[in-house]
């Protein structure tokens, strides 16, 4: 058991070291950093959290963990990410945090969110499952809120079948963090309660095994040397997408901006015009020629259980709760950006799209 505990803190220290933080914790997966991220920011019961519904139901999943109120808010239809103007409007006397999904990796406006709880206090947690490696107005994501949350069971800059890791520089948070993530057992003995002797333990919270294993952290550690030539292979891949895909009619490309420095986890496009109600098609016909398109996300708060559960912010009998959303939703084509994918690949995903359209 010591070893494992070794090879993860080795794991936890490089990364924090990465990044620049303070304090890492690595988990057993995204969703458990993301549980261990909103317990740390104390949401209780019926506690509101504003999130994007352009992401995967976990990030709701976790909210109602806790019986708190997923607070679905709009989004930046160009980006798709949360709307800071929409946000402001959501916020309540019971908000007690907001969790902010960095889609396919670009990153949300967190400037203008940080502004929103600058008086209030509200928690802003980084859902940045998709965005390792990204950048915000020279700072690396990660580093920007108190906590933020990454995922490693995709193929990004570190790939450990499953995994995940929390963030922060809050030495508070880091305590509580470590604590949800070790089954709520404290072993520290200078923060036991009591000294009953050297093999003393004691249950301080119900917290869950969300432990990694040593090989996980082996495997991490490894591929953390690697990823900022991940990030810059994804940058380049998406650098090819822009010019290759330049002027195509039908096709809204991400916005491009020198504030942001997108993962790219995926390349989203917009359909436009008459290829809207031809995407179904549009996409099963590259996925036929061997191209892994994807579309993300269907709105959370249309999955059968949410529309099941009859909160009245789930409600959508009198329209649209985030019309934007579902508007990307109907819209988004998400192209694949994944490292080992070299220049002619590339070129064929950017052949067949234009194939598809006609052009």
């Amino acid at each position: 058991m010591e070893q494992r505990i070794k090879k993860v803190r080795e794991f936890e220290t490089a990364f924090a070291n990465y990044l620049g933080v303070k304090y890492a914790v690595a988990v057993s997966s995204g969703t458990a950093a993301l549980h261990a991220a909103l317990y740390a920011a104390g949401v209780s019961h019926k506690d509101e959290v504003i999130l994007s519904p352009l992401a995967h139901p976990e990030t709701a999943h976790v909210i109602r963990y806790f019986d708190g109120v997923p607070i679905y808010t709009d989004i930046d239809l160009a980006t798709g990410c949360l709307d800071p103007d929409a946000v402001r409007w959501r916020i309540s006397g019971n908000t007690k945090a907001i969790i902010a999904t960095h889609y396919a990796g670009r990153p949300c406006d967190m400037e203008a969110l940080a502004k929103l709880t600058a008086d209030k206090d509200i928690v802003i947690i980084e859902n940045a499952a998709q965005a390792l490696g990204a950048g915000y107005k020279g700072k690396k994501v990660g580093t920007v809120s108190s906590l933020t949350t990454f995922d490693f069971s995709h193929p990004q800059g570190v790939y450990t079948e499953i995994g995940g890791m929390v963030v922060t520089n809050s030495e508070e948070y880091y305590g509580w963090l470590r604590l949800f993530r070790d089954t709520g057992m404290m072993y520290r003995r200078e923060e036991l309660v009591k000294d009953e002797g050297p093999w003393h333990f004691e249950a301080q919270e119900i917290g869950f095994n969300y432990r990694l294993t040593s090989m996980q952290a082996a495997a991490g550690l490894s591929q953390l040397e690697k990823a900022d030539a991940m990030q810059f292979q994804r940058s380049q891949i998406a650098r090819s997408y822009y010019t290759g895909l330049a002027g195509v009619a039908g096709l809204q490309l991400p916005p491009q901006s020198n504030e942001y420095e997108p993962a790219w986890y995926s390349f989203p496009v917009l359909l436009e015009g008459e290829f809207i109600s031809k995407r179904r098609q549009i996409v099963e016909y590259l996925l036929g020629h061997g191209i892994p398109v994807d579309v993300q996300y269907y709105p959370i708060y249309l999955h059968p259980i949410y529309l099941w559960q009859g909160h009245p912010d789930i409600c959508t009998i009198e329209g649209p709760l985030c019309p934007r959303a579902e508007e990307f939703y109907s819209r988004v084509v998400n192209l694949p950006v994944y490292p080992g994918m070299d220049e002619r690949k590339v070129m064929q995903i950017i052949t067949h799209f234009k194939k598809v359209l006609g052009q």
